[in-house]
């Protein structure tokens, strides 16, 4: 019986005609068939799968890779995290100031009711309704923070999670992921880095390098007698 790389149709229409008609030499040796041919499509996907990771080891020996893990990878969550953190408490104080800001427009209204003349309290209520609801569409804006809390929040799980995926896979490589050096820079990728722009100085690294930037600057001042 000729053999297939792939199971088709025909091979399982002969294995229930087999088996309808009590056949159970010929249905036994179709099921063999069709099993080595499942087998045969497994290996070539195990094989494909085996070659890619191997690729994929042997690519890890390219020091880009190792610095991106461990330094690019934990530099972006944490930025992330900022983010995180920064637009929930934005958001909070939003919302407090909003809630500040109608009881007090509120206690406003009771105070100047009696004070305006009878024919312009028509225009003092429609002046504060209109803050009213504004103020109101503000706090009910905020909900955005949930929203993009939520989706940083899994952004930053997926992306440690093929942190700790990349750093397995450099202790399998048999990298030491500990020695891995700091970014080598030169003063020309130093001024190009600074003029793309990273954002503020929100991470422990980053922070830790304004820090001696600082101290370089005063040393500096010092000697020049300022």
């Amino acid at each position: 019986m000729a053999s297939s790389t792939h199971i088709n149709k025909q091979n399982v229409k002969s294995l229930l005609e087999a088996l309808e008609q009590g056949d159970e030499t010929r249905a036994e040796a179709l099921l063999d068939e069709l099993t080595q041919v499942r087998e045969s499509e497994l290996f070539q996907q195990v094989s494909s799968l085996t070659h890619n990771l191997h690729q994929t080891l042997e690519g890890l020996g390219d020091a880009e890779i190792l610095l991106q893990t461990k330094h690019d990878i934990p530099d972006a969550t944490e930025r992330l995290e900022y983010v995180m953190t920064a637009t929930e408490e934005a958001s909070n104080k939003t919302l407090e100031s909003s809630e500040r800001a109608l009881a007090a427009l509120s206690q406003l209204e009771m105070l100047m009711s009696p004070l305006v003349a009878e024919e312009d309290k028509a225009l003092l209520s429609e002046c504060t309704a209109t803050l009213n609801s504004e103020l109101t569409n503000i706090m009910l804006a905020q909900s955005f923070q949930d929203l993009t809390g939520q989706v940083l929040n899994r952004v930053i799980l997926v992306i440690s999670s093929l942190e700790q995926s990349l750093i397995a896979l450099i202790h399998e490589s048999g990298h030491d992921y500990d020695a891995i050096p700091e970014r080598a820079q030169t003063d020309e990728q130093k001024k190009a880095d600074q003029m793309k722009g990273v954002g503020p100085n929100v991470t422990d690294k980053s922070k830790e390098d304004l820090a001696e930037t600082q101290e370089d600057v005063d040393d500096l001042l010092a000697g020049l007698g300022l």
